[in-house]
């Protein structure tokens, strides 16, 4: 199988792999690794969350043997603290699951057992649409380039290496475009349900991802703070 692995990506980015199934563990790695995702592997379910933000996944892939309730429970709680898009793979199940799967946020269902092309192509697929804003996958300001897609940030042309959360953060303010970000949610978003109330973090990260891009991070035309309430990104795209 041929792979598309387009130069100057920052990462593909860590995919997030929950499946008691040994074989279809395998399936996933050997999809998804040459293809330049990063896999990890929650041992347990109670494990997602904290794994989830812990290494900044951009994607959680859910493979069960069938569909219960226990399972519906996990899509939610997935939801009620994250927007990161979530595959989930099972075997045939009634329609009944596949709709109370979609409702409680599951972005794509695939029945097992699937194809190396099938996954690839569903992984593809959904991180597309969520990368995907009003204007499409990419914002351009004046000199800086942003691609969602492919996880690159261009100033004045020139690659600007993000960190994992740095590149969380300038998603979560350009697709909140002229939208105040609050210091509480803002660290929930990137960090966790955890440092909700840490927010030493949120101007921690805001200052390194200014130093990056911004020509004078002491008078921020694109980061714009709001004293004791939060952030906005406020750059007008080209």
């Amino acid at each position: 199988m041929k792979y598309d692995i387009k130069p100057g990506m920052i990462n593909a980015g860590t995919i997030l792999v929950v499946d008691d199934d040994i074989e279809m563990r395998r399936l996933v790695f050997k999809t998804l690794e040459p293809a330049g995702y990063r896999v990890k592997l929650a041992e347990t379910r109670g494990d997602i969350l904290q794994q989830l933000f812990l290494s900044r996944c951009i994607l959680v892939i859910i493979g069960m043997e069938s569909v219960d309730a226990s399972h519906i429970d996990i899509v939610k709680t997935l939801r009620a603290w994250s927007t990161v898009p979530v595959i989930f793979l099972s075997y045939p199940v009634l329609e009944e699951y596949v709709l109370r799967l979609s409702a409680a946020g599951v972005n794509d269902h695939i029945v097992k057992p699937f194809s190396h092309a099938e996954l690839l192509t569903s992984v593809r697929s959904v991180l597309r649409l969520y990368n995907t804003t009003d204007q499409g996958t990419k914002y351009e300001t004046d000199f800086v380039a942003i691609d969602f897609e492919e996880r690159t940030v261009r100033k004045r042309g020139k690659i600007v290496n993000l960190t994992p959360t740095e590149f969380s953060l300038l998603t979560l303010l350009v697709h909140n475009a002229g939208k105040l970000i609050t210091h509480d949610n803002l660290l929930r978003q990137i960090r966790g349900p955890w440092f909700g109330k840490d927010r030493a973090y949120s101007r921690i990260y805001m200052g390194r991802l200014r130093k990056k891009l911004e020509d004078d991070p002491g008078h921020p035309q694109m980061f714009q703070t709001e004293s004791g309430r939060g952030y906005k990104f406020v750059a007008k795209q080209q």
